[in-house]
């Protein structure tokens, strides 16, 4: 995965457990550590439930930005 997914972070700021979230979207808690963990991508689709639930922007849960920010610097360097 090239960008950052803030599930964890962003889940205990809303005083949330894996188990509630996992409930949330009717699914195990070992799959919301298994993204936590990063050993599993969450597909597009669950990213946006997930954002929905933590209400938060989907831009805010998964940092594109920082990506952007890092290979523009590296094109700027390069030329």
């Amino acid at each position: 995965m090239k960008y950052k997914v803030k599930i964890q972070e962003l889940r205990k700021e809303k005083g949330l457990s894996q188990q509630e979230l996992a409930d949330k979207l009717n699914i195990s808690q070992m799959m919301i550590s298994k993204y936590e963990n990063k050993s599993i991508d969450p597909s597009l689709e669950r990213l946006v439930e997930i954002a929905s639930i933590l209400d938060v922007s989907l831009d805010e849960l998964v940092e594109f930005n920082k990506i952007h920010d890092k290979y523009s610097k590296e094109i700027k360097n390069k030329w």
